[in-house]
């Protein structure tokens, strides 16, 4: 009868006896920089990182004339913490003319390089500053 009784106290207190934790909540915020310039009006994505993030939807904001955003996701202003693939995007231009200079890889989060971990319980922030090489 003891052997049972631990077996439900370790059950119980460590496990949960089956009852899934709801994921860990966080904000997240911060402005992205080409050249040294706000990117005003580009996008921004942070998508669940396959093998060490959470499970969910990608996360997109777009970026405001400060190159500052603000991201959501399914409607609310948190994100599951975890680890996330990010990929930015500059805005389209209606100049016929214009040649991007923009790294198109920064566009696919499997190709951008830039991996953040989103930290529960705190507002995240995080400057991406974009340059040339």
């Amino acid at each position: 009868m003891k052997r049972r009784a631990a077996g439900l106290i370790l059950c119980v207190g460590l496990l949960g006896c089956g009852k899934s934790e709801p994921l860990a909540q966080s904000t997240v915020r911060g402005r992205v920089l080409f050249q040294g310039r706000a990117l005003a009006g580009g996008t921004i994505a942070f998508t669940p990182h396959p093998e060490r993030g959470p499970p969910g939807k990608s996360a997109i904001a777009t970026l405001d004339d400060n190159g500052e955003f603000r991201l959501k996701s399914a409607g609310t202003a948190y994100l599951p913490a975890g680890w996330y693939r990010v990929a930015v995007a500059e805005a389209a231009s209606a100049d016929a003319g214009y040649t991007s200079t923009f790294p198109m890889e920064l566009n696919r989060p499997d190709k951008s390089g830039l991996d953040r971990e989103v930290i529960a319980g705190r507002e995240n922030v995080f400057e991406f500053a974009v340059e040339l090489r």
